[in-house]
């Protein structure tokens, strides 16, 4: 079994993935005036508009990065993105008429073929389904609290039953989920897509290590495991989130689009995805399987750009930028970088 369509992904990365890494995208979209008052569940004002950017556009030009005579091409994306994002990808195209490789953001994941381990891996994903101690949640989180998401489902998703089922980190999921469809935003990335689907079909071969994990079904009892205290500290910073930041979720969207890199600088950045991430990291498998996702990215960049005259690779906006981003590594290990 691989890819982001295996359990390994629909269970882990879906708790560490659609929670901790969907929350962490989107917590670099901060402070914007609150228009859900927290502690209550009063109704506030009315929802924003659909954030809704006209016409075709390309996002913001890639950086450049080079090594004597090899050139890596990186094109930064953010999450969410307008749902009805109608982008341009002529810059992409043209670079991939000089490159040999694409790397991906993300690598694949395996657990291997034996379908006893895949049998098992589905158990233990059914049992994380399921809330500590089986209880609802409204008696698994503070009465304060449960009136802030009580709010934000019934103004986002009054039919959704499931929520009050749910364990509080996939709880927070859901919400967010519900909330960013009403804004008009996708977390799914599909401008990766894209550019995968041009690099096939200009013949362009594709870099994505397979991040092979040896003991699903214990990486998966790990995050069943999670203290509920962890759990409900993710699901208060993503409540957070969806009450004060949505606005600035929606004017980084247009900034991409736009190709506005400045903009996207400019707009503050909360690190509220600390506590989701921690959540789920409480144990060492666990932290050790985040942090091989995460530098697996760094390595298939350099040992392409090191093989190939030209590498076109895409990465989180959020993972390039900053002193401790993979673009001030990149320059630290003496690689020229320009960019926007």
């Amino acid at each position: 079994m691989r890819t982001s369509g295996s359990y390994l992904t629909a269970s882990v990365l879906s708790v560490v993935s659609a929670v901790a890494a969907a929350s962490a995208s989107l917590t670099s979209d901060a402070a914007a005036p609150a228009w859900v008052a927290p502690g209550t569940a009063d109704a506030a004002p009315a929802p924003m508009a659909e954030v809704v950017v006209e016409g075709r556009h390309e996002g913001p030009r890639m950086w450049i990065v080079r090594s004597g005579a090899h050139t890596l091409w990186i094109l930064g994306t953010i999450s969410p993105l307008p749902k009805k994002l109608v982008w341009q990808p002529d810059a992409v195209e043209e670079a991939l008429k000089y490159t040999q490789e694409v790397v991906p953001a993300w690598p694949t994941y395996g657990i291997g073929a034996n379908p006893i381990t895949a049998l098992r891996v589905y158990i233990a994903w059914r049992h994380l389904q399921k809330p500590p101690d089986n209880l609802p949640l409204r008696e698994s989180l503070a009465p304060p609290l449960y009136a802030r998401v009580e709010a934000l489902r019934i103004r986002y998703a009054p039919h959704d039953n499931k929520i009050e089922q749910m364990r509080p980190m996939l709880a927070a999921r859901e919400l967010l989920t519900h909330v960013l469809d009403a804004a008009g935003l996708a977390v799914r990335n599909e401008v990766q897509q894209e550019v995968l689907t041009l690099a096939a079909r200009h013949g362009v071969r594709v870099h994505q290590d397979k991040l092979r994990v040896d003991d699903p079904v214990d990486v998966l009892k790990d995050v069943s495991a999670t203290p509920l205290a962890g759990e409900v500290a993710c699901l208060e910073a993503v409540v957070t989130l969806l009450e004060t930041d949505l606005g600035n979720m929606q004017a980084r969207a247009r900034a991409w689009a736009l190709g506005d890199v400045d903009a996207l600088r400019q707009i503050p950045h909360a690190d509220d995805r600390t506590a989701c991430i921690t959540a789920v990291s409480t144990s060492e498998r666990v932290r050790k399987l985040i942090a091989r996702a995460q530098d697996d990215w760094l390595v298939a960049v350099t040992d392409s750009l090191a093989h190939n005259r030209g590498t076109l690779a895409v990465q989180s906006m959020e993972r390039l930028l900053g002193e401790h981003g993979a673009l001030a590594t990149l320059r630290a290990r003496g690689y020229v970088v320009e960019g926007p």
